[in-house]
């Protein structure tokens, strides 16, 4: 859907997360963007599961409020999905035209799709032709249930919603499809975004998502380590958190004792666990296919990476590079507002979804 920022209409970037409701508008600013408003609150508890939204009102009212406060008089909103039950599958099938794929498309999703594919919204690109005979097609499913649950709060809060994205795509088109810099066109990346409660995990060659995966650890996984071990608060769990740094994991010499740190460490290193199993499975269906075009850089991003030392942990696990990204290290975008977001690390996803109302984002 082609949308027109000079029309009467007025749209923002909602990322309805576990943790936290953000907001994000943006206008075009020469050659680039400027965040013009941006604000969130938290996410009133158990209102959501496991994407759907199952406490409609509290997250109404916390969206108002957020509005509100934000001073966003916005009518059209921009919202997204992601978890283990939203499937995106890069898949090889025989060739045919767009319009039989259209009326198979169920046939084909229902091997990929974990639920019923009558439950679920299916959309597919056919993204190339790699030899005679073969296409390469990206299916792209979620949820009903996840889906219209988030609609309807929308409206209950005034917003008429535009489009549904998927998470991975937002990431990707704020923090590499905008950023020319970047130099990923013609790479294999993986975008790895840490929220709350999960964990994406996204491969993109050549500009082409080829795999996408759920991994249900996130930041708060971590903050719950040490609220456990230490009986600690939400609040200073996570403000302590954040004054750990990974790096003293990987002094040659003894790193001095720091029970915090040792707590985190094995949480961290199974999330890294599940994050080169998603990338050898990526590298082995590639293989498979004669195609190998393994992952050189890791792109970090969200709110749960912004524990010192992360990147660097991880490269060394992974053996990759691994560079931490937020959407203010993009130099296309700028910041409009009088508080201090630093790199935006955890506003990727919210200004991803504000550029689809743009018809051209590259």
């Amino acid at each position: 859907m082609r949308l027109s920022p000079f029309g009467k209409k007025s749209y923002v970037g909602l990322d309805l997360g576990h943790h936290s409701i953000k907001a994000v508008q943006i206008d075009r600013s020469g050659s680039g963007w400027r965040i013009t408003k941006r604000d969130e609150v938290p996410t009133p508890p158990d209102s959501i599961k496991d994407g759907v939204i199952v406490g409609p009102d509290p997250i109404v009212e916390a969206m108002r409020h957020l509005l509100k406060a934000s001073h966003i008089h916005a009518t059209s909103a921009v919202i997204s999905v992601a978890g283990g039950s939203v499937v995106v599958r890069n898949v090889r099938i025989p060739k045919m035209p767009e319009a039989t794929l259209r009326r198979s498309i169920k046939f084909e999703a229902g091997r990929y799709v974990p639920t019923s594919v009558d439950d679920s919204y299916i959309e597919f690109e056919i993204v190339g032709y790699p030899e005679p005979g073969q296409m390469d097609v990206l299916i792209v499913a979620a949820p009903k249930d996840i889906v219209e649950s988030r609609i309807r709060v929308c409206s209950a809060a005034g917003l008429e919603v535009e489009i549904v994205d998927i998470e991975p795509f937002a990431v990707y088109r704020s923090l590499v499809e905008t950023d020319p810099s970047a130099h990923y066109s013609d790479q294999t990346i993986a975008l790895v975004d840490i929220g709350a409660n999960t964990t994406s995990v996204s491969v993109v060659s050549a500009g082409q998502f080829s795999m996408t995966r759920s991994i249900p650890q996130g930041g708060r996984t971590f903050t719950d380590a040490l609220k456990g071990y230490f009986k600690l608060n939400e609040e200073d769990a996570e403000a302590g958190k954040r004054q750990l740094d990974l790096r003293e994991l990987l002094l040659e010499e003894k790193p001095a004792e720091n029970p915090p740190l040792r707590v985190l460490q094995p949480h961290i290193d199974e999330l890294i666990r599940e994050i080169r199993r998603s990338l050898n499975y990526y590298q082995s269906q590639q293989t498979e296919q004669g195609q190998p075009n393994p992952v050189t850089t890791v792109v970090l991003s969200g709110g749960g990476a912004r524990m010192p030392g992360l990147d660097e942990y991880m490269a060394k696990k992974l053996n990759l590079e691994v560079r931490t990204v937020g959407i203010l290290d993009n130099p296309r975008f700028s910041y409009g507002g009088t508080d201090d977001p630093g790199t935006g690390l955890e506003l990727s996803v919210a200004s991803g979804l504000a550029l689809r109302a743009y018809p051209r984002v590259a």
